[in-house]
């Protein structure tokens, strides 16, 4: 049933009047005449009495008449449900991240973006290195805070945040411990503990142990940081880490040391270039008024 079919016997109930009624909804007497006619066929009644000088309503139409409100009604209050679901799916800000978002920079970036758009809603889920591009092409309105090698990226909006580099990690007691910097291949004959291949470092990291000149002796792999730094700490092994993932509560027990060779990356928000959410467009001029200052 057309929803504005009974919005204009609505109308005409109020005014029996088909000039009115077509005055009220802007359009002709004619057109108001065919909707109505248009009614009568589809419910197979005939809605109003047409007999006399003045049009009046018919037993059928005074069944009718509640419920077409009814309809009507809820129709607006579906309507309004749904208008306000869009506004807040506009206005929340879906974020993908690296679990150690916390020690980046990005991190106060999106707090002191909150704090200046309230109205805003804030999504924010955590995903290994390699899951987080892939996402963004099954949900292109979203953002990602992630970590690259690449020195170019043309698929996708970037705002780089910072860069880090690849450390080596060892317990406090190791021989290697108090040097100021080491050649990685120093380490070639210890027992690595490492992040597991479902981390976008693990590639990276054994093929920064490969230029140094040598395959690493793998004892555990994890995806948690602190895992690794705790069986560090416990001298059952050595690590080769990204610097500020490592919390500054670690470096009692840890001695974090910078490496030749290394491998810097880039770490900031990604987005497509298009298909952007009123959250998302906010967020990115908020980067841009950042990047300006």
């Amino acid at each position: 049933m057309d929803i504005h079919k009974l919005e204009i016997f609505l109308d005409l109930t109020q005014t029996l009047s088909y000039t009115q009624t077509a005055v009220r909804q802007f359009t002709t007497q004619s057109n108001i005449s065919k909707q109505i006619l248009a009614l009568e066929k589809e419910l197979e009644v005939p809605l109003f009495d047409r007999t006399h000088r003045k049009i009046t309503l018919t037993q059928t139409g005074e069944i009718l008449l509640p419920h077409a409100r009814s309809i009507i009604a809820q129709y607006h209050h579906l309507q309004n449900e749904l208008a306000e679901k869009r506004n807040q799916e506009e206005l929340t800000l879906s974020i993908l991240t690296i679990p150690t978002m916390a020690n980046y920079r990005g991190f106060s970036l999106i707090t002191h973006f909150l704090k200046e758009h309230p109205e805003v809603n804030l999504q924010l889920k955590e995903g290994e290195g390699n899951e987080l591009l892939p996402s963004l092409e099954n949900s292109p309105s979203h953002v990602i805070f992630a970590r690259t090698f690449d020195t170019e990226n043309r698929d996708y909006d970037l705002f780089v945040t910072e860069e880090d580099r690849f450390v080596a990690v060892v317990a406090k007691t190791h021989p290697l411990a108090n040097k100021p910097t080491i050649q990685l291949a120093e380490l070639q004959n210890e027992k690595f503990v490492l992040l597991e291949k479902e981390t976008l470092l693990h590639q990276p990291t054994l093929a920064l142990c490969q230029k140094a000149g040598f395959t690493p002796q793998v004892l555990f792999q994890s995806a948690r940081i602190d895992l690794l730094l705790n069986m560090v700490a416990n001298e059952l092994g050595v690590s080769i880490l990204m610097e500020k993932t490592i919390e500054k509560n670690w470096l009692d027990s840890v001695a974090v040391l910078p490496i030749t060779p290394t491998e810097v990356s880039r770490l900031g928000f990604m987005r497509q270039k298009n298909q952007h959410s009123t959250a998302s467009r906010l967020f990115w001029q908020y980067l841009d008024e950042v990047a300006k200052k």
